[in-house]
């Protein structure tokens, strides 16, 4: 059950990021909301607040949801707006590596669309990577992305930094992400295929020998010489560690694969158990 006081930041919150309207409250262009309006309705819902209860409730937070100035009489949200903002004053230029939390289920949908706002007005990143796994955990099998920032930067993206230590920007193609320790490719050389090929010679016994012409890599990963094949007759997905010897292989197994059904198999089998053992 939830205190009053967890309550009470909530209606504050709703008000202030989604839906000043039901207040009445007057939000300015850069999200400020008159401090004693916000205290006078709190009131009309009988909840009676003063300014000093109402920072010590700020501060009680595990990350600040709200800026208080008290010399100009404002209060605004640090973040998660749903109607548009400007926060010009904020502007910084982040660090080089900033992490984005979420679960594999909604991995997919970022490879495919990269990430976006959704029902927020910017993309929500932190610049360390514990806050990043503990918004992970809230959605299920957590996973980290994490983006460079200068070359976003270099190609005109704005980072907004809150008081919370949370940094927002537009949308980001997947072009700027990273799924460690895997990464899309897409082999235009034809290098991970001619050598898989030559691995596997004519061992007509190796499991993938009658499938070599229908695959396609279409990830490797930078830590060791494990790669990603589609086979796009079957649909499944091979997860082939290539040994580079100088001969074809002479022992049965070798080179040793995992099968996948689909990509969403391999998602929640493959790249999060080798996350997991990535940041371990």
């Amino acid at each position: 059950m939830k205190t009053p006081q967890e309550n009470t930041s909530k209606l504050i919150s709703y008000w202030l990021r989604h839906n000043p309207q039901d207040a009445e409250l007057q939000v300015d262009e850069f999200g400020w909301a008159r401090l004693d309006a916000v205290l006078k309705t709190l009131s009309e819902n009988n909840i009676r607040m003063s300014i000093d209860e109402l920072i010590e409730l700020n501060n009680s937070f595990d990350k600040i949801r709200w800026e208080i100035d008290i010399e100009k009489n404002q209060i605004r949200a640090t973040h998660g707006h749903s109607f548009p903002i400007l926060i010009e004053d904020k502007i910084q230029n982040p660090p080089e590596k900033l992490y984005h939390g979420t679960a594999v289920s909604s991995l997919t949908n970022i490879i495919k669309n990269g990430l976006q706002p959704m029902d927020r007005q910017f993309v929500h990143l932190s610049d360390n990577i514990e806050p990043a796994k503990i918004v992970a955990k809230r959605h299920g099998k957590p996973f980290i992305i994490e983006i460079g920032t200068e070359e976003l930067i270099k190609d005109g993206w704005i980072f907004y930094k809150t008081s919370d230590n949370v940094w927002l920007t537009t949308k980001i193609p997947t072009k700027y992400l990273s799924f460690e320790p895997w990464r899309p490719t897409d082999d235009k050389e034809g290098f991970s295929i001619r050598e898989l090929k030559r691995e596997i010679g004519n061992r007509k016994s190796h499991f993938l020998y009658e499938h070599l012409d229908n695959l396609e890599l279409v990830w490797n990963t930078g830590v060791c010489d494990d790669t990603l094949f589609e086979d796009k007759i079957t649909g499944k997905y091979y997860m082939v560690h290539l040994t580079y010897t100088s001969l074809e292989q002479e022992i049965d197994g070798y080179p040793r694969i995992n099968i996948y059904n689909s990509f969403g198999d391999w998602l929640e089998n493959g790249l999060y158990k080798d996350q997991k053992n990535y940041y371990e």
